[in-house]
C-alpha cells in the first residue's frame, strides 16, 4: 500500500526564514543562618557582550520510530476489509486525513516512549480527557509533555489571540506570524520573543514524533525538517528547539526557561490534508487572559504523571550604587555544585557586566537564600541595571528569568 511519506514541518521566529515547497507527509545547599551562602568568589568582567541563551540538548541522530507508525506493516484482507498491524491505516488501505482514534494513539505512542527512552526520560503519559480535547488543545499539552519532562516549565496556556494567528497560517499552510493584538516581549538576547512552525500529518502524536524526535538530518530522499538541507545545516533540529523555546544556532524564540509564555494553535483540512500550526509569544507585560490554560488541565493527569518541573527564580531586595542583594530560588533541582550571578548594563539582560559565581557545600543541598554583593564601584551612579542568577547541575544548567533592578 502507499505510505504516507515523510511528515513535512517548517519553522519561523524573530528572524524571517526562506521557505521551500511543502509536501505531504527533536522534543543547594546550605551555611550557617548567619553567612552569605557558600563561598563569594573573585568577580570576573565578562568580555561577551551579550548573555548567550542555552541550547537544549537534540538528539545525536534522527531516531527510527518503533514501531513505525509511517508504515502499514503487514496487512490482511477479511471479507474485503483490510486489517493492518498499523492502526492509524484504514479498512479500505487508506491514511486518514486526521484521526484521534485510541489504538491509532496508543501506536504512536509507544514509538514515542521508545525514543524518549534514547533520551533517558520516563514514558508520556497522556492526560485522561485527551481524545475529548480539541486539536489545538493537543498540540498544547503535548508540546507541555515535552517541556516538563526535560526540566523546562510549562507554557501557561491558550490564547485567543495567539490561536487566531496560528489558524490564519494553517489555513494557509505557512509558518505562523506575530498575532495581532498580542504585546511581545523580549528575551535575554534582546530579540522579540516568539517562535512558531508548521506540520502536517494524520494525528496530533505523529507530528509532535516527528518534530522532537525525527528533525534531524535523514539524507536526501528522508529528512521530514525542510530546514535540514544538510548534515551541518543550522535548521536540523530547529523545530524541537522552537517548541521547547530555543533554538540559538537558527532562530532566537522565546527562551528554554520561559516561564510567562502562551501558545497557539492552529488546525484545518486543506487540500485534503491536515495542517498544524504552532505559535508561541512571550508577553510584554503580566500573561494575558487565556481559553484554556495547563494548571486546569494538570487535574486530567494520574498522581506522579508529570512529576516536578525545574525553576529558578530571582528577586530584587536592595540595590545601590555598591552592592546588590537578590533572594534566589529553585524549585525540581538536586546537586547543585555552582551557581553566578550576572549583572548587566540596561533593563533587558543584554549587556553583561559582571559574573559573580559562588559555590555551595552539596551536602545540604538548600533552595533558596539571599545573596549579597558589595563593592566599590560595582554599579555606575544612576545607571539602569538587570540581572539573573544562573545554576549548574551535573545534567545541565538553568537560568533564571531577567530581573530588572531598576536605577541606582
Amino acid at each position: 500500500m502507499r505510505t504516507p511519506g515523510r511528515l513535512l514541518v517548517g519553522v519561523t521566529s524573530s528572524v524571517p526564514l526562506a521557505r521551500t515547497n511543502l509536501s505531504a507527509g527533536r522534543v543547594l545547599a546550605s551555611a550557617a543562618a548567619v553567612s552569605v551562602i557558600g563561598l563569594l568568589l573573585a568577580s570576573a568582567i565578562a568580555t561577551t557582550p551579550r548573555l548567550t541563551m542555552e541550547a537544549p540538548a537534540n538528539p545525536r541522530a534522527n531516531i527510527t520510530p518503533i514501531p513505525s507508525f509511517l508504515s502499514s506493516g503487514e496487512c490482511s484482507n477479511t471479507n474485503g476489509a483490510w486489517s493492518c498491524r498499523n492502526p492509524c491505516v484504514s479498512a479500505t488501505l487508506t491514511w486518514p486525513v486526521f484521526t484521534n482514534d485510541s489504538s491509532c494513539n496508543a501506536y504512536v505512542l509507544e514509538a514515542i516512549d521508545n525514543a524518549r527512552a534514547e533520551e533517558n526520560l520516563s514514558p508520556m503519559v497522556l492526560p485522561t480527557n485527551w481524545t475529548s480535547l480539541t486539536i489545538p488543545e493537543q498540540m498544547f499539552v503535548i508540546t507541555n509533555l515535552e517541556r516538563v519532562a526535560r526540566g523546562y516549565p510549562p507554557y501557561l496556556g491558550l490564547n485567543a489571540k495567539l490561536d487566531h494567528a496560528a489558524m490564519s497560517a494553517a489555513l494557509l499552510e505557512h509558518d505562523p506570524q506575530l498575532a495581532s493584538g498580542f504585546a511581545v516581549g523580549f528575551n535575554a538576547l534582546g530579540a522579540r520573543a516568539w517562535g512558531g512552525s508548521w506540520s502536517e500529518g494524520f494525528d496530533t502524536l505523529a507530528a509532535d514524533y516527528v518534530m522532537l524526535y525525527d528533525d534531524g538530518w535523514g539524507g536526501t530522499l528522508d529528512t521530514s525538517n525542510i530546514t535540514c538541507t544538510s548534515p551541518t545545516a543550522p535548521g536540523c533540529w530547529s523545530h524541537r528547539d522552537e517548541l521547547l523555546g530555543d533554538a540559538p544556532h537558527y532562530n532566537s524564540g522565546v527562551g528554554l526557561w520561559c516561564d510567562t509564555c502562551e501558545f497557539g494553535g492552529g488546525y484545518a483540512i486543506v487540500r485534503g490534508g491536515s495542517s498544524f500550526v504552532q505559535l508561541i509569544e512571550l508577553p510584554a507585560g503580566p500573561p494575558p487572559a487565556m481559553v484554556f490554560t495547563w494548571q486546569r488541565e494538570l487535574a486530567n493527569f494520574p498522581a506522579g504523571a508529570i512529576g516536578s518541573v525545574k525553576t529558578i527564580s530571582v528577586a530584587r531586595v536592595a540595590f545601590t550604587s555598591s552592592s546588590l542583594r537578590v533572594r534566589w530560588s529553585v524549585a525540581g533541582v538536586q546537586n547543585v555544585s555552582l551557581a553566578a550571578l550576572y549583572t548587566f548594563s540596561g533593563s533587558r539582560c543584554t549587556r553583561i557586566g559582571n559574573a559573580t559565581p559562588f559555590r555551595y557545600v552539596p551536602t545540604f543541598n538548600i533552595l533558596r537564600s539571599t545573596l549579597t554583593v558589595s563593592g566599590p564601584r560595582n554599579f555606575s551612579h544612576r545607571g539602569r541595571y538587570s540581572a539573573v542568577v544562573r545554576i549548574f547541575t551535573p545534567s545541565g544548567s538553568l537560568t533564571s528569568r531577567c530581573v530588572s533592578l531598576g536605577h541606582n
